[in-house]
């Protein structure tokens, strides 16, 4: 009798665990992209996440990359992003992998206020479609340390002998267009071969300078913050964020000219969060969202009404008072002869292995 009660009375308790109501899981929303966009204090985080996160009680999960290349690996994987945050050059590459799908506008009302030259551009559409919605925007400079510094103009800089050992490049294909304009080229993406080889020179003398080569924005920073740089071309500004290190940088357009682009948001044909992506797409170019990313990055707005809550300073060194400046940008596109490029990069970043082992 004992026995039965107590049995009867694990029966209940079992049959009350089990309609218990289940504690759905919260949804996620995962990004892959440029590293320059991850929240400042927390890599796996994009700019402006808590406030996503805090109104629709999505969390957000950031994958930071440093190149192209690792984004379209990323993209092409089996591992299942929602999201890709991905330069001008590298959105016709995903569409036509099929990798993306093409955008409902309606569920993006913020797209309405883009800058006139990104909205509805030649790069995001394809067959009158829009398949990505730019987020920022801005050219590779030059920036440089003033305090050890002063006034410079031209690429040439990184050259200088006098900053042996605190210059420096993005480890990517674009020290092939930096050195080609400090040369006087602006065919930086199909270039000649004489070009190329005389490109090539120029970067085995830039070796010779002990230069260093980093590999994505937050080492950039890192190496500037410990004052192992006076010198480099970045193609994002963070001069603000340098700053409240106690280092002063400036950022200029060299005489030569510079590349520039422009980075968008696309969403994945295999997401299974499409409506969540949307509603994110929609809250990062808000025009509070924009204003916290060019603070943090530099980079200019892709929302026009943001303008109204930068400071005047920020407008005038983003040139954002002038709409013509977009269009002075050579923006990041495709090179024809690739193969050229690479084996140029083969042979300098050889020669500077060799330098460094030559070293140790």
């Amino acid at each position: 009798m004992q026995f039965s009660f107590f049995k009867m009375l694990l029966v209940l308790l079992v049959l009350s665990i089990a309609t218990l109501p289940v504690k759905a899981e919260e949804p996620v929303l995962k990004i892959a992209g440029w590293d320059v966009y991850g929240d400042p204090y927390v890599v796996n985080k994009t700019i402006g996440y808590k406030s996503f996160e805090q109104k629709t009680g999505i969390t957000i999960e950031f994958l930071p990359l440093s190149n192209l290349d690792d984004i379209i690996s990323i993209a092409e994987s089996e591992q299942d992003y929602d999201l890709f945050l991905i330069s001008n050059e590298g959105i016709e590459i995903l569409h036509d992998m099929g990798l993306v799908a093409p955008l409902d506008l309606q569920k993006i009302p913020q797209y309405q206020n883009m800058h006139p030259n990104l909205k509805y551009s030649e790069w995001s559409q394809f067959d009158s479609r829009v398949y990505a919605v730019p987020w920022a925007w801005g050219p590779t400079g030059l920036l440089y340390d003033t305090d050890v510094i002063s006034s410079p103009d031209s690429w040439n800089l990184l050259w200088d002998p006098a900053h042996k050992g605190k210059v420096a490049m993005w480890d990517d294909v674009s020290m092939i267009w930096t050195a080609a304009l400090s040369l006087g080229y602006t065919n930086v993406y199909s270039l000649t071969k004489a070009q190329l080889d005389k490109v090539e020179k120029k970067l085995l003398e830039f070796n010779k300078l002990n230069a260093i080569y980093y590999e994505g924005g937050t080492q950039m920073i890192n190496l500037s913050k410990k004052g192992k740089l006076v010198a480099f071309n970045s193609w994002y500004n963070p001069s603000l964020r340098l700053q409240q290190a106690g280092k002063n940088f400036h950022m200029i357009i060299p005489k030569e000219g510079a590349v520039g682009m422009f980075d968008s948001y696309m969403i994945s044909k295999k997401s299974t969060s499409v409506d969540l992506a949307y509603q994110y797409i929609d809250h990062q170019i808000t025009a509070q969202t924009q204003k916290e990313m060019v603070n943090i990055t530099g980079l200019a707005p892709t929302n026009i009404e943001t303008l109204a809550l930068l400071e005047p300073n920020q407008i005038k060194e983003m040139h954002l008072d002038n709409l013509d400046f977009f269009n002075r940008m050579l923006l990041w596109d495709h090179m024809p002869r690739k193969h050229l490029y690479e084996k140029v990069l083969k042979t300098v970043r050889d020669d500077l292995k060799k330098r460094r082992e030559s070293l140790q």
